[in-house]
C-alpha cells in the first residue's frame, strides 16, 4: 500500500522593493508532485529550494537554486516521485525568495553613469561615498537641489519599487521610515535608489521602462533629511544582501568621466 505525507509549503520571504517575490507552488500527481515557480514581478527573483525526501528523488538532482524570470506565470522546476513505490513515501519543501538573480557574481563594473539631473543643472555634491554625516560605511551620494527640482534616470532599467506619499521629513533617523524612493532595475543585476523625493513626486509607476535621462521624479525634502536634497545610489544585491558600490559619471559636457568627489560642484551639459 502506498502512503504519501502531507506536503507543507513554507515561504520565507525578505521584501527589498515593492515588487513581489516568486513564489513556488506544487501540483499532486498520482505518485508525487511537480513543482512549479510563479514571478509576477518586473526584474528576476531567485527560489532557494529546501526538499525533505522520504522515499523519494527529485528530477533535477542536487539543484536547489532557481532563477525566475520576470513575469512568469508558471515555471517547472521538478518532479518529485517515489524511489520505490512499493514502499511509504512522502515529501515536504520549503524556500527562501529574494528579488533579483542570485546567482550573478558580479556586475558591470565599467559602466559610465549620466548624473540625475537635467541638462543646464549645477549641483553640490554635499555628501559622498563614506560621507561623514550620514553615509558611513555606504557608498552613496548627495546632491542639494531645490525641491521640485526635475530628477532623472542615471541610467536605463525598470521600476522597481515607487513610494511618494510621505510629506513628513526630520535630521534624525526617526524619520527615515517616511523617505519617499524609486527604486530602478538595471540589466546587470545592480538597483538605484533616487530618494527623498517630494510628496506626489513619481512621475513613474511600478514596472515602467524607463532610459537614461528620462523625467522620473521631482525632487524634495522628505524622511531623513536635514534639507532639500537627492540621495543617490547604486547597490549590488545578492540574496537580499545589498552591497552599495561606487559608480563612474559622465560630467560636464560628457567627455569628462570620474568618480564624484565631496564638495565640489558639478554640472551637467549633455
Amino acid at each position: 500500500m502506498k502512503f504519501c505525507f502531507l506536503i507543507v509549503a513554507l515561504c520565507f520571504f525578505n521584501i527589498v522593493s515593492a515588487q513581489q517575490n516568486a513564489t513556488i507552488y506544487s501540483e499532486n500527481k498520482s505518485n508525487g508532485a511537480t513543482l512549479f515557480a510563479v514571478n509576477k514581478g518586473f526584474c528576476p527573483s531567485t527560489v532557494v529550494l529546501e526538499l525533505n525526501l522520504n522515499n523519494m528523488v527529485f528530477s533535477m538532482g542536487e539543484q536547489k537554486t532557481f532563477v525566475i524570470p520576470a513575469g512568469t506565470e508558471k515555471m517547472l522546476l521538478g518532479e518529485v516521485g517515489p524511489s520505490d513505490p512499493k514502499k511509504r513515501f512522502g515529501f515536504s519543501y520549503k524556500y527562501q525568495s529574494f528579488i533579483g538573480d542570485a546567482t550573478l557574481n558580479g556586475y558591470d563594473t565599467a559602466y559610465v553613469y549620466d548624473l540625475p539631473f537635467a541638462k543646464g543643472q549645477n549641483f553640490k555634491l554635499t555628501q559622498g561615498y563614506n560621507g561623514a554625516t550620514t553615509h558611513q560605511n555606504q557608498n552613496a551620494l548627495d546632491f542639494t537641489m531645490p525641491e521640485h527640482t526635475l530628477v532623472v534616470a542615471a541610467r536605463d532599467g525598470v521600476v522597481m519599487k515607487v513610494v511618494d506619499n510621505n510629506n513628513q521629513s526630520c535630521p534624525s533617523e526617526a524619520c527615515k521610515q517616511f523617505n519617499n524612493v524609486i527604486s530602478i532595475y538595471h540589466s546587470d543585476g545592480t538597483f538605484a535608489d533616487y530618494a527623498h523625493i517630494q510628496y506626489n513626486g513619481s512621475k513613474v509607476k511600478l514596472g515602467d521602462k524607463v532610459r537614461k535621462g528620462m523625467v522620473i521624479a521631482y525632487s524634495g525634502n522628505t524622511g531623513w533629511s536635514s534639507g532639500a536634497h537627492l540621495h543617490f545610489a547604486v547597490f549590488f544585491l545578492q540574496k537580499n544582501h545589498p552591497s552599495s558600490i561606487e559608480t563612474k559619471f559622465k560630467i560636464g559636457d560628457g567627455s569628462q568621466v570620474g568618480f564624484l568627489k565631496e564638495k565640489e560642484y558639478y554640472s551637467k551639459d549633455y
